[in-house]
C-alpha cells in the first residue's frame, strides 16, 4: 500500500472521528437540558449554564466542518476539546441518580462522578489555544510557541488538580469525587490558579498575538484574521467583565455575557470561512448551521412548553405531545431554515427566476448598454455569491470580483440573433464545486440578457463609430475647403476687385467708371463674406499656430489666475475633427474657469496616450456645486467629445476646484503616425 493510500485512510479515519466526537458532544448537550430538568425535581443540582452548552455544541460542530477538508489541522482537535462538556453533565447526572436517587448503585457511576469534577477543562485548552493555532494549526513564531506550551502546561496542571481535588462534583455538589485525595485542599488553589492563567491571561495574550498578526498580514489573510480578532476581543471582554463582577451581577446576565463571549471566536471563524473562502467548507458549514438552529428550535419549544405548564411530568401524554409538536415543528421548518441558510451562503443560485428578477431590478438605472453590462455582472456575482463574474465580447468587457487561484471558472456562451456576441464567465469557489441544473439554468437566463446588452452595445458602438467617421470626414473636408477658399478663391476675388479699381481710374466715361466701382465694391463685400465663411469652417488659430499653439494662446496674458500649459509633441499632428473638438472643449473649460471658479491657479495639459488624446483643464477654485444644472457650455463640451467617439468627465479636483477631462480616441492610422 502506497504512502498516499495510507494518508487517505488516515484522513478518512480522522474525519469520522471528528464527526463522531462533534455529534456525540452536541447530542449530549441537547440531552443535558431535559436530564437536568428531570433530576432537579428529585435532588439539588447546580444551575445549568447556557454558556457551557454553547461551548460544547458550537465549537465542536465548527471543528467538524473544518475537519472535512483539513482533518490533520490541530485547530480541529482543539475545537473538539469542549465536546466533553455534554457527556460530562450527562454522566455526572447518571452518577448522581445512581447514588442519590436509585435504590441500588448503577454500574460505572464512579467514572461519571470522577468526570464531574474535571469535565469542564475544555475551557482551559480551547479558549486560549484556538486563536493561537488559527487558521492552519501552526504556531509559527517562538513567542507564540512559548505561550502555547505555557497554556498547555497550566491547563494540564489544572486538569490533574481538578481530577484529584477532594470535593463534590460541579453539576451535583452532593456527589463526592471518588478519587479525591484527602486533606489536599491546596489542589483547589492550583485549579483556580490554572483557570486564571489559561482563561484570563492566556486568552488575553492570544488575542494580543492575533492583533499583531492582523497588522502584519495582507490581503485575504488579513481579512480572515480581522474577523477572528473581533471574535477574540469579544470573548476577552466578556471573560474580563465576568471575572471582575463575579457575584455582583445577576446569574442570568453573567451567563448571557459568557454566551456572547464564547460565540465570538467561532462566529469570527465562520465569517472567515464563508466570506473569505477559508477552508472551502461552505456547504458543510451551512448544514451545521441548520442543525444548530433546529436543535435550538426543539429545545426552545420544549422548554417553553414545560415552563408554561409546570404540572407536566416527563412521560405524561401532555409532555409527549409537546415533544412531538416540537419535533414536527422542526421537521416542517427544516426546509425554510435550509433555504434561508443556503440563500445566505450561496445567494439565489438554486432559483433562476429569483436571479433574473434581482439582476433585472438593478439594470434600470443604467443609461447605456455598457453601463448596464457592468451592473449585470456585478449583481450576478452578488446574487450567486460568486468570487468572480465577467463578460467578454468584442463590443464590451465587464468584470466583477477576483477569480480564486486554481479554481477557474465556467463559461456560458451568449447568443443574440443566432450570432455569438460574447461569453459569460462564472468563477468557481473551488475546483471541484458542483454545477447543478438550477445553477446552469440561472446562468443561461442571465447569459441571454447579457447577449441582448452586448448586441445593443455593439449597435451603439457602430453608430458612434459611424458618427465619429462622419465628423472626421466633415472636419477634414472643412479644412480642405477653408484652405482652398482662403488660399485660392479669396485671393483671386481680391485681385479681381483690385483690377476693377484700376480699370475704373482709367475709364474716360464717368458713367462707366461709376458702374465699375459699384461692381468693385460688391466684389469686395463678397470677399468679406467669404472670409467670414472661411473663419466659420474652422478656427483660424488652428491653421495659424496649430493645436499646441492655439491651446497656449488660450492662457496667454493672464496674471491672475496663474496659468500653466503643457502640450506634448504628439499633439502637433492630429485629425481635423479631434483638433477642433479639443480646441472647442479647452476654450469653453478655460472660459468657465476664468469666469466662475475664482481660482488662483489654472492648468491645461494635453497628451496622447495609447492612441487617445487626453485633454485636462484643472483649477483650484470653488468647484461645481453638488447639484448643478448643466448649461449650454457643459452640454456642448460633452457633445463635442461624443462626436469624435470620446468621453467628457467633470469631477472635483484633488485639493479643491474642478477638473474637466476629455478623452478622445484617434484613428488607428493617425495613432501610428504620431507614435
Amino acid at each position: 500500500m502506497g504512502r498516499g493510500d495510507r494518508g487517505n485512510r488516515r484522513d478518512r479515519a480522522l474525519r469520522r472521528a471528528a464527526y463522531a466526537v462533534a455529534g456525540v458532544g452536541a447530542a449530549s448537550c441537547v440531552a443535558t437540558v431535559p436530564a437536568h430538568a428531570v433530576l432537579a425535581r428529585q435532588i439539588e443540582l447546580s444551575e445549568l449554564f447556557w454558556s457551557d452548552l454553547v461551548l460544547g455544541t458550537v465549537w465542536p460542530l465548527l471543528g467538524a466542518a473544518v475537519a472535512r477538508v483539513q482533518p490533520r489541522n490541530r485547530l480541529v482537535w482543539l475545537m473538539m476539546a469542549p465536546a466533553l462538556i455534554g457527556p460530562y453533565h450527562l454522566l455526572t447526572y447518571y452518577a448522581a441518580y445512581s447514588q442519590l436517587v436509585a435504590e441500588h448503585s448503577l454500574p460505572g457511576w464512579q467514572f461519571g462522578a470522577w468526570l464531574g469534577c474535571w469535565g469542564f477543562v475544555g475551557y482551559y485548552f480551547a479558549t486560549p489555544l484556538v486563536p493561537l493555532f488559527f487558521p492552519y494549526g501552526r504556531l509559527g513564531t517562538r513567542p507564540r510557541r512559548v505561550l502555547a506550551w505555557t497554556v498547555i502546561a497550566a491547563a494540564t496542571t489544572g486538569t490533574l488538580a481538578a481530577m484529584l481535588r477532594p470535593s463534590g462534583t460541579d453539576p451535583v455538589p452532593a456527589l463526592a469525587n471518588p478519587l479525591g485525595v484527602r486533606d489536599a485542599e491546596w489542589l483547589h488553589t492550583v485549579m483556580y490558579a490554572s483557570s486564571a492563567t489559561c482563561m484570563a491571561a492566556g486568552t488575553a495574550a492570544a488575542c494580543f498575538f492575533i492583533v499583531l498578526r492582523t497588522r502584519a498580514a495582507r490581503g485575504v489573510e488579513r481579512s480572515q484574521l480581522q474577523w477572528l480578532m473581533l471574535g477574540g476581543l469579544l470573548m476577552t471582554l466578556a471573560l474580563t467583565v465576568v471575572g471582575f463582577t463575579a457575584g455582583q451581577l445577576p446569574q442570568l446576565l453573567t451567563d448571557l455575557l459568557m454566551v456572547a463571549g464564547l460565540l465570538g471566536p467561532p462566529a469570527g471563524i465562520a465569517v472567515a470561512m464563508l466570506r473569505h473562502r477559508l477552508y472551502d467548507v461552505e456547504v458543510v458549514l451551512g448544514r451545521a448551521i441548520v442543525f444548530t438552529l433546529l436543535s435550538g428550535l426543539v429545545l426552545g419549544v420544549y422548554l417553553a412548553v414545560v415552563a408554561g405548564a409546570g404540572t407536566l411530568a416527563p412521560g405524561s401524554p401532555a409532555g409527549t405531545a409537546a415533544i412531538a409538536a416540537a419535533a414536527l415543528l422542526a421537521a416542517a421548518g427544516r426546509g425554510a431554515v435550509q433555504s434561508a441558510v443556503d440563500r445566505l451562503l450561496f445567494g439565489h443560485r438554486h432559483d433562476p427566476y429569483a436571479v433574473m428578477a434581482r439582476v433585472g431590478r438593478h439594470l434600470a438605472p443604467a443609461s447605456e448598454p455598457v453601463e448596464a453590462m457592468h451592473l449585470l455582472v456585478d449583481e450576478l456575482r452578488r446574487a450567486l455569491r460568486l468570487p468572480y463574474a465577467a463578460f467578454t465580447g468584442p463590443a464590451v468587457t465587464a468584470t466583477s470580483g477576483t477569480p480564486v487561484p486554481g479554481a477557474g471558472w465556467r463559461t456560458v456562451p451568449c447568443l443574440a440573433l443566432g450570432r455569438r456576441v460574447g461569453e459569460l464567465h462564472l468563477g468557481r469557489r473551488r475546483a471541484a464545486e458542483p454545477w447543478t441544473a438550477q445553477q446552469r439554468a440561472a446562468a443561461e437566463e442571465v447569459a441571454a440578457r447579457a447577449a441582448t446588452l452586448a448586441y445593443a452595445a455593439g449597435l451603439v458602438e457602430d453608430v458612434a463609430r459611424s458618427r465619429a467617421h462622419i465628423v472626421a470626414v466633415r472636419e477634414e473636408e472643412r479644412r480642405r475647403l477653408r484652405a482652398d477658399l482662403h488660399d485660392g478663391v479669396g485671393p483671386s476675388l481680391a485681385g479681381t476687385a483690385h483690377q476693377l479699381d484700376s480699370l475704373a481710374r482709367r475709364a474716360t466715361d464717368p458713367g462707366l467708371a461709376d458702374a465699375i466701382r459699384v461692381v468693385r465694391d460688391r466684389l469686395r463685400t463678397t470677399v468679406g463674406d467669404l472670409r467670414t465663411v472661411v473663419n466659420g469652417l474652422r478656427p483660424a488659430v488652428l491653421d495659424q499656430l496649430g493645436l499646441a499653439g492655439a491651446l497656449r494662446e488660450l492662457l496667454a496674458g493672464y496674471d491672475v489666475p496663474t496659468c500653466r500649459c503643457s502640450v506634448t509633441a504628439a499633439c502637433s499632428e492630429l485629425p481635423a475633427s479631434v483638433e477642433v473638438a479639443a480646441y472647442a472643449i479647452a476654450a469653453e473649460a478655460v472660459g468657465n474657469a476664468l469666469k466662475h471658479s475664482a481660482s488662483g491657479r489654472l492648468t491645461l495639459t494635453a497628451s496622447v496616450t495609447a492612441g487617445v488624446l487626453v485633454l485636462t483643464v484643472e483649477d483650484n477654485g470653488c468647484g461645481i456645486p453638488p447639484r448643478h444644472r448643466a448649461g449650454v457650455g457643459l452640454r456642448s463640451m460633452g457633445e463635442r467629445a461624443a462626436e469624435v467617439g470620446g468621453r467628457l468627465a467633470i469631477t472635483p479636483a484633488p485639493g479643491g476646484g474642478t477638473s474637466v477631462q476629455a478623452r478622445m480616441p484617434l484613428p488607428r492610422e493617425e495613432t501610428h503616425a504620431t507614435a
